[in-house]
């Protein structure tokens, strides 16, 4: 029994579309137009990272941890630390004389801040990387600067649009953070609430059910008498970089002492300072004394060299020192 196969004539059913004809015009070469998606659904890249680890031999027999080495750069977006209350158009009309009135249309988003706390590691953040470079760490601009006014206490340091840059020395935070780069800011912050309350839990004698906690990491090794999620943060760094740096103040502080001595130089040229000096270096060289001075020179070092004549020098001969003492 052979299985129905349908017709060419019914390759469609009813819902679809039937099949376009390829028409002439369609072969013709054409630009495209592609406006790439923006907000959460961008694929801009926004977060990169580089992790080196090495092991000795005998720190594989013992079983310790490999030596790592972690550098992470995370760009976070407006979208992600705002979110959206309303949307909607405004239209302007301007009228001008002897003109047709022209309608301006104008897009209006109100968002409002999403406050979420930076992990551990950030918020030991001290601000010595704005000093360095000529920033205030406690400025409005600064991406990790407090906020009085959001939930969690007033000394909680929160995520803000901008770059960052992340260090760490430890695998164990090289592991979580790649687990995190598939997280978004919320996700991340009821993660670090999860690993708290757990850890709270731990210290308060609970039990740590294995079957409760399946969603939580999973480990391969053996924790003994540790937090089911140990504090590594200690061993991990989170900077925010400054959007614009004050290149521009500390290299004219550098090249100020450039610029006066090109000032000189310049009002030098213009004086006919330096047309004076060389024209008197041209006389100065056409006459006996440089030659004289080039004869004594080589004289001193001959005889600072030890091959002078001391039977010349005896005799009354014309030496260097003598000549100099002749009136």
């Amino acid at each position: 029994m052979q299985p129905n196969t349908p017709s060419s004539s019914s390759s469609y059913t009813t819902q679809e579309h039937p099949p376009r004809t390829d028409l002439w015009w369609d072969r013709i070469p054409s630009l495209k137009i592609v406006r790439p998606p923006r907000g959460p659904f961008s694929h801009n890249v926004d977060e990169r990272c580089l992790t080196f680890c090495s092991q000795t031999v005998t720190g594989r027999v013992q079983g310790h941890d490999p030596w790592c080495r972690s550098l992470c750069v995370r760009r976070v977006f407006l979208h992600e630390v705002t979110r959206v209350l309303s949307h909607h158009q405004t239209q302007t009309v301007h009228r001008e004389p002897g003109k047709p009135p022209r309608v301006e249309t104008t897009e209006v988003v109100e968002t409002a801040p999403v406050h979420h706390p930076l992990p551990p590691e950030g918020q030991r953040y001290s601000g010595w990387l704005h000093a360095l470079l000529g920033r205030t760490a406690d400025s409005e601009s600064d991406p990790a600067h407090r906020l009085s006014d959001a939930p969690g206490g007033d000394d909680l340091r929160y995520w803000k649009a901008g770059w960052y840059l992340w260090w760490s020395k430890s695998r164990w935070a090289a592991q979580e953070r790649f687990d995190l780069m598939r997280r978004s800011l919320e996700s991340q912050t009821e993660w670090q609430r999860l690993k708290e309350r757990r850890n709270e839990e731990w210290a308060h004698g609970a039990h740590y059910d294995e079957n409760r906690y399946v969603e939580d990491a999973n480990r391969v090794d053996d924790l003994g008498n540790m937090p089911p999620f140990p504090d590594v943060s200690h061993e991990s760094i989170l900077l925010p970089i400054p959007d614009t740096i004050a290149l521009g103040e500390q290299l004219s502080n550098v090249l100020a002492p450039t610029w006066k001595v090109l000032d000189v130089v310049r009002e030098s040229v213009r004086s006919g300072a330096q047309a004076e000096l060389a024209r008197r270096m041209y006389d100065k060289a056409l006459t006996d004394e440089p030659l004289k001075l080039l004869r004594i020179c080589c004289s001193l070092i001959w005889e600072n060299m030890g091959f002078g004549d001391d039977e010349d020098g005896k005799n009354g001969g014309d030496t260097p020192e003598s000549s100099r003492r002749k009136p």
